[in-house]
């Protein structure tokens, strides 16, 4: 079978597994990657739309030949899916299959699009290899474990899930050549050390996923030190690249693998690295671990400054002394410290949001990522904005649709929005600036001034994210400049191999 996959923005490791998945068990498989130059969910900027090179990947889909078009659907990229399931469906003809966050939330709403046929609700890896096996011999696809198919008639066949893979070490190691290819990995090797978070952030959809896979095996899995440094083996073998991201929604949950991970990569890897941490996992040892292992930054969300919010809105019942000191911790360890603050949640009054600036002002972290709080839907505080009347029926049909995001305009009804706005722009910035600037700052947030904010916002990133900011502003470029120089993006895959002599196949 060809299979042919749509991404757009960045690097998916998960799209990654599920293509090295059906490579690994003899199918053939392709990807068209959307740069979203004019709109990558961080920055807008429509005039470079003709970046993105469209009709280069159309070509490359239609040469391709795929049996199977796979799309992957995080919440505020599926105005960009829809648009592109259209014009797929409409070149190739062929069935599409949509999944990740979004679709396990809304399985009904996404299958209502006419051009999507099918969802998985699921984890992607065993149940798009089952459906591409039946789909290759002819079998019944409409029974597959965590797969919903909407017939010729329209009638949804809904599939239960199947159990959780236990043994991550048995999933082959996630492609990577085709993102190389595309030029949006390059020097930062990102990688899973294992899937779920034992956490409830009622921000993050991961407490409903919690609930979705109950009873079907354990949430939270790690692979074995020993395949991560094999993976690590190869593509080091493969790429030069100059730093790692550990992709784990919590790095430091587990300690005693946090331990053994840090040793074998200090012996084996040591280029610096990157990961996330939960402020209660903090310890001096696991910061010295880390640290001996060449850990370059550690990301921790704070989120609130206000602890009466955090505790009965966000589900995050740390004390703000909890807080300083794991963040001390890290500094003192010789680690980088990366926060992240979210203005604008429902209910939150200025007073709050205020509180989350001056806890910045007293960690004095690394560097800070801030966002404007965004309703991903089946979440907590989804059903909180709702009740409490700041999410419209008009609202909740944005979040279905996917319509701006966390790094963009609020869409609740909320009265003091704009702040939040402000905020969320200016607090990068507030965290990297000296004393004597902070005033002034301040008082753009006090006067609501969104336009200097989000203009100091972009010119700052070299600054204000010294770790993955200019990383990502290396990657954007050099997509934008294969954009500029790329006639068409060569077809691989089947129709490659189909050029191939009996011998070249062989020797290849």
């Amino acid at each position: 079978m060809r299979v042919l996959f749509y991404y757009r923005g960045v690097e998916s490791l998960g799209v990654g597994y599920l293509m090295s998945m059906l490579k690994h068990n003899g199918h053939e498989i392709d990807l068209i990657f959307d740069p979203g130059l004019d709109d990558n969910l961080f920055l807008k900027a429509p005039f470079l739309e003709f970046l993105n090179r469209e009709e280069a990947l159309v070509e490359r889909a239609k040469a391709f030949q795929p049996d199977l078009v796979c799309v992957s659907i995080l919440t505020n990229i599926y105005p960009f899916v829809r648009k592109w399931c259209r014009r797929l469906k409409a070149e190739l003809g062929v069935p599409i299959i949509a999944g990740n966050s979004h679709v396990q939330a809304l399985p009904d709403y996404v299958l209502s699009n006419p051009d999507i046929d099918m969802v998985c609700t699921g984890e992607g890896e065993v149940a798009l290899l089952e459906l591409v096996n039946r789909m290759e011999s002819g079998g019944d696809i409409t029974s597959v474990p965590g797969i919903w198919v909407k017939d010729a008639d329209g009638i949804v066949h809904k599939n239960p899930l199947g159990p959780l893979v236990e043994d991550l070490d048995s999933f082959p190691f996630p492609e990577k050549q085709l993102w190389h290819e595309y030029g949006c990995f390059h020097d930062n090797l990102e990688v899973f050390t294992g899937r779920g978070c034992p956490f409830k952030c009622t921000f993050c959809n991961i407490h409903y996923q919690r609930s979705l896979f109950k009873d079907h095996g354990s949430f939270l899995r790690k692979r074995s030190v020993e395949n991560v440094m094999e993976e690590f083996r190869q593509n080091l073998r493969k790429f030069d690249p100059r730093m790692v991201s550990v992709h784990d929604d919590n790095f430091t949950t587990v300690r005693d693998y946090v331990f053994e991970f840090c040793e074998a990569y200090r012996k084996e890897v040591n280029l610096p690295w990157y990961c996330f941490g939960y402020p209660t996992t903090i310890t001096p040892e696991l910061c010295k671990a880390m640290k001996a292992a060449n850990c370059k930054t550690v990301f921790m969300g704070v989120d609130s400054g206000d602890p009466q919010l955090r505790r009965e809105i966000m589900e995050r019942p740390m004390k703000d002394e909890r807080i300083f000191r794991s963040a001390q911790l890290i500094m003192d360890a010789g680690i980088g410290l990366q926060i992240s603050c979210i203005y604008g949640a429902p209910t939150e009054t200025p007073e709050q949001m205020l509180k989350t600036l001056d806890m910045v002002d007293r960690i004095q972290p690394t560097q800070c990522s801030s966002y404007v709080f965004y309703p991903f839907p089946k979440t907590k505080l989804y059903d909180k904005a709702v009740e409490c009347g700041q999410l419209s029926e008009a609202g909740e049909e944005k979040v279905r649709q996917g319509i701006s995001g966390y790094h963009h305009e609020s869409i609740l009804d909320h009265p003091h929005k704009e702040m939040a706005e402000t905020l969320a722009k200016v607090t990068p910035v507030y965290a990297k600036a000296p004393a004597w600037l902070r005033p002034l700052l301040r008082s753009m947030i006090r006067r609501h001034m969104k336009r200097l904010a989000l203009f100091l916002y972009v010119a700052l990133i070299p600054i204000t994210f010294p770790f993955l900011g200019l990383e990502g502003i290396k990657i954007t470029l050099k997509m934008a400049w294969r954009g500029l120089t790329q006639r068409s993006f060569a077809p691989r895959g089947a129709l490659a191999k189909a050029a191939e002599t009996p011998s070249d196949a062989m020797a290849a």
